[in-house]
C-alpha cells in the first residue's frame, strides 16, 4: 500500500528529523547566548556599581577639604545612600523584568545580593576555567 509512497515518507521524515534537530540546536545555542548576556550585564552592573562608590568618596573628601558642615555632609551621603540603594534595587529588577521569559531559569538572583554573589561566582568559574587551561 505505501510502496508507491516509500521515497516520500523518506523525505517527509528527514525533513521532520531536520526541523527537530535544528530546534534543539538552535535552542542550546540561545541558552548559551543569554548566559553570556547575562554575565556580561552583571559585570557591567559591578563596574558601574564599583565607579560610583569611588566617585561619591572622592565627592564626600572633596566637600570635606571646602568646609562644609558635617551635618550637611551627611546629609548628601544620607541622600546618595538612597540613590544607589535605588539604582540598585531599579537596576536588577529591570534586568530580571526585561530578560526573556523562555531563558529566565538562567536568572539565579532575584535581588542586588543575589546578582553580585553570582557574579563572584561567574567569577571564581572564569578563574578556575583559566588555571585548568594553563599548561
Amino acid at each position: 500500500m505505501f510502496g508507491q509512497y516509500n521515497d516520500l515518507i523518506w523525505f517527509m521524515l528527514g525533513v521532520f528529523a531536520y526541523r527537530g534537530l535544528t530546534t534543539v540546536l538552535s535552542y542550546g545555542h540561545l541558552v548559551n547566548m543569554m548566559t553570556e548576556i547575562n554575565k556580561q550585564c552583571l559585570t557591567l552592573l559591578g563596574i558601574v556599581s564599583a565607579d560610583l562608590s569611588l566617585a561619591r568618596e572622592l565627592k564626600y573628601t572633596n566637600l570635606h577639604k571646602t568646609g562644609i558642615p558635617e551635618e550637611e555632609l551627611q546629609e548628601i551621603k544620607r541622600l546618595d545612600d538612597r540613590t544607589f540603594e535605588t539604582w540598585k534595587l531599579v537596576s536588577v529588577s529591570n534586568l530580571i523584568t526585561h530578560f526573556p521569559r523562555t531563558y529566565k531559569f538562567i536568572l539565579k538572583y532575584e535581588d542586588w545580593e543575589g546578582a553580585m554573589a553570582e557574579l563572584e561566582r561567574i567569577y571564581k568559574r572564569d578563574i578556575k576555567r583559566k588555571r585548568e587551561q594553563k599548561p
